[in-house]
């Protein structure tokens, strides 16, 4: 038996500190998977066996960050998720208020005198009062980025390093050294005479990677605007009808078979039935269709929609975490908080990054202190290995993935489309076979009359036939009864009172109607009451069952009067569903257990080539492991209890939203429509996040291959070009941001 916790986790800031804390976490007994999110500062934790929340709180700390809280069911709430989002950014400001006024000072001290002559020669004579100023506004510098310094200290007493090791080391070096030289300027001969020391170098990069974490932590909380739209569809109180009196109380106060209230203009707090009055409902939070939808007593309504004009009384029928729209809010937290397999890669290489950065840092000083022969090799080492810890920092390699997925995973919420994890997305978008189920996905689900033949000699009129058939089948319970039913009634039939009524398994049924004997079923029903079919209704028959629809026949007091084409009717969306994934290149088949002719005709009509039918859901399975066999990478849409085993099977499986509990339960992908064109659409949108990600992906790795070397000095004594600290942090800062607004991208999606 396993159980889920989250862990909201604080001080992580890079992929190094997530790998830290993944790891640690990890070595609990009782723990089978964790997966850690850089990006929502957050961990879902896998149980196996029993382990306290205590136990997990205490693995983060052993790890050097704080467990904020654990959770084992995740209580979403739009405030609280909001505000914990807020938290870093205000927390960055406050840092950029005291440390960007400083370091324009610093600035200012340090690069005026190397480009105004005159301002050299009046600061020089007052050269060492002028660094202590540069001293003490550094110093507020360095307590504005404290975080830094303290995450790399909780680094090393963990016998570990991340991103805040690499700038502390980086800053603090150049910082101590200018120390030195301002309480004692002889001591260090090529730093004597340069005014402001590299006080300027510690400065300008805990600022700029300041302010690149503050906008960080911006594009952090644009990618969860989705997840907050989601939750903030739920009102915080609901108008309860109690003693005959409507009562608003807190939304947690709401039971099932409680009766509200619900006016125009507001949101449906919690599932349920309408019992009186009609509304006009915007359903686009749960369908992504934007038209909205006529709703009227008895039909269900779902918490969170709005309504758009009329009021309603409606009976709770789901609260709390039951709720439509909580266990869509709980599948994109879960799709978010887990990890693609492509992100593996990720963690790997930030796990051993930051040591092999440590090392280059102390090879390019050696280097520099041997190559440089003049009085400056000093100065010349110390720029270069403080500029290959800075730019070497792997914050946007921890990002490229987790940004992606988290916006990828609200958008497709906001389109009716629910991935239940990255790996879904990451699967999905590698499919190029995707096999459809026929009833219920193809199809309506649900029979119809498609077709109707009448012979000229019945012994009673068109309408007087019509209401003794709709008569007799309103009191059946066999699957076509109710579709006849319905094609009589709309062709303006009336029922009467039926007698005598008899069914005949897998015949038909008979029965007295208005004073006429009334026969309704299938052909040997006729044959075994001796009534002859004449020859046009045979035709007609015969051309039914080529079309793949079932042939019902009627006879009134004996004389076979007309045949019925009854066929569950395809969707009027199955036909362009089928065209769009053809035209991604996505080879298309079907696999029903239905019959070889219907199976056929509706295939043909959809524009699917190949077809298995007549299957048993141990014989779909059987199918898709043999296109596995072949190399085929399956997707399967199906919405039954007998699609479960093949939904399982296929490498993704996608639920409709009409499908039963099993089936979506089993599928990585739920539709939150009854429509295959979503079907196509979802797999576009995890084409466009794998797009983004590669992106992400060539982005960060070309950005430490180019910028090491660049940092390092190897192109100085060529080309006279180095990549100073300064412009290091700056673009360790663009790099992040970038992969982060480059993810962004995937909100306009449609």
């Amino acid at each position: 038996m396993t159980s889920t916790r989250h862990i909201d986790i604080k001080g992580m800031h890079c992929a190094a500190c997530s790998s830290r804390v993944e790891e640690q976490l990890r070595t609990l007994v009782g723990v089978s998977d964790v997966s850690v999110n850089l990006i929502t500062n957050s961990a879902v934790v896998t149980l196996s066996g029993s382990v306290r929340d205590e136990d997990l709180s205490h693995a983060v700390a052993e790890a050097g960050y704080t467990a904020e809280a654990v959770y084992e069911e995740r209580i979403s709430s739009s405030q609280a998720t909001a505000e914990r989002l807020d938290v870093p950014i205000e927390e960055y400001q406050t840092a950029l208020r005291i440390a960007l006024p400083a370091t324009a000072l610093v600035m200012t001290i340090s690069m005026l005198p190397m480009v105004v002559s005159e301002v050299h020669h009046a600061l020089h004579p007052h050269l060492q009062l002028v660094n202590v100023l540069c001293l003490v506004l550094s110093t507020t510098v360095l307590y504005a980025g404290r975080r830094f310094f303290q995450g790399a200290v909780n680094a090393a007493r963990h016998r570990t390093a991340t991103m805040d090791t690499l700038i502390s080391i980086g800053t603090a070096a150049a910082w101590f050294l200018s120390a030195v030289v301002t309480v004692d300027p002889q001591s260090l001969p090529f730093l004597a005479d340069h005014i402001g020391a590299y006080y300027d170098t510690t400065c300008t990069i805990i600022t700029l990677v300041l302010v690149g974490k503050f906008l960080e932590s911006r594009a952090k909380k644009r990618t969860s605007e989705s997840l907050l739209a989601l939750m903030q569809l739920h009102p915080t109180h609901a108008r309860v009808v109690r003693d005959g009196k409507d009562v608003d109380v807190p939304l947690r106060d709401v039971h099932v078979n409680d009766v509200l209230l619900v006016r125009q203009g507001e949101n449906v707090p919690v599932d349920g039935i309408i019992i009186s009055g009609h509304a006009t409902v915007d359903e686009s939070m749960l369908t992504g269709e934007s038209i909205p939808a006529e709703r009227y007593v008895g039909a269900t309504i779902t918490g969170g929609t709005q309504i758009v004009s009329g009021t309603l009384t409606m009976t709770a029928t789901a609260v709390g975490s039951d709720t439509v729209l909580s266990r869509i809010i709980a599948a994109v937290e879960a799709a978010q908080s887990s990890k693609a397999p492509i992100q593996r890669l990720a963690d790997k290489i930030s796990a051993v990054f930051v040591p092999i950065v440590l090392v280059l840092s102390a090879l390019t000083y050696a280097v520099w202190m041997i190559a440089a022969s003049d009085a400056y090799s000093h100065d010349q080492a110390l720029v270069s290995a403080i500029a290959v810890l800075i730019i070497a920092c792997p914050c946007a390699l921890g990002l490229a993935t987790p940004a992606a997925v988290i916006v990828s995973s609200g958008v497709g919420a906001r389109n009716g489309i629910l991935f239940s994890s990255a790996e879904a997305i990451e699967q999905l978008a590698a499919v190029h076979t995707v096999v459809v189920d026929k009833t219920g996905t193809v199809t309506e689900g649900r029979p119809t009359v498609q077709s109707v033949t009448y012979v000229d000699a019945c012994p009673v009129d068109l309408h007087r036939l019509q209401s003794a058939v709709a008569s007799i089948e309103r009191v059946s319970e066999h699957p076509l009864a109710a579709a006849i039913v319905s094609w009589a009634r709309a062709q303006g039939a009336d029922t009467h009172e039926a007698i005598s009524v008899t069914t005949i398994p897998g015949r038909g049924v008979s029965g007295l109607v208005d004073k006429l004997r009334v026969r309704i079923g299938n052909q040997l029903f006729m044959e075994d009451s001796l009534l002859l079919i004449p020859p046009s209704l045979l035709e007609a028959s015969q051309e039914f069952g080529r079309a793949g629809n079932t042939t019902v026949f009627v006879s009134i007091n004996g004389v076979v009067c007309c045949a019925i084409a009854v066929a569950d009717s395809i969707r009027s969306t199955s036909m362009e569903a089928i065209r769009e994934l053809r035209a991604l290149g996505i080879s298309v088949g079907m696999l029903t257990g239905d019959r070889e002719l219907p199976a056929n005709a509706v295939a043909k009509l959809a524009g699917i080539e190949t077809v298995h039918h007549s299957l048993t859901p141990a014989e779909k399975l059987a199918v898709i492991e043999t296109m596995q066999r072949r190399g085929a990478i399956v997707c399967m849409i199906g919405d039954g209890v007998n699609d479960a085993p093949a939904l399982a099977q296929a490498d993704v499986g996608i639920a409709l939203g009409s499908g039963t509990d099993v089936a979506k339960s089993t599928a990585n992908i739920t539709l939150m429509r009854n429509d295959l064109r979503d079907a196509a659409s979802a797999i576009r949108l995890a084409k466009r996040t794998m797009q983004i990600i590669r992106q992400n992906f060539v982005f960060a790795f070309i950005y430490n291959i180019l910028g090491i070397p660049l940092a390092a000095g190897a192109l100085l004594p060529l080309l006279g070009i180095q990549l100073t600290p300064m412009f290091a942090a700056a673009a360790m800062a663009l790099s992040s941001v970038t992969v982060l607004s480059n993810a962004l991208r995937l909100r306009t999606w449609r």
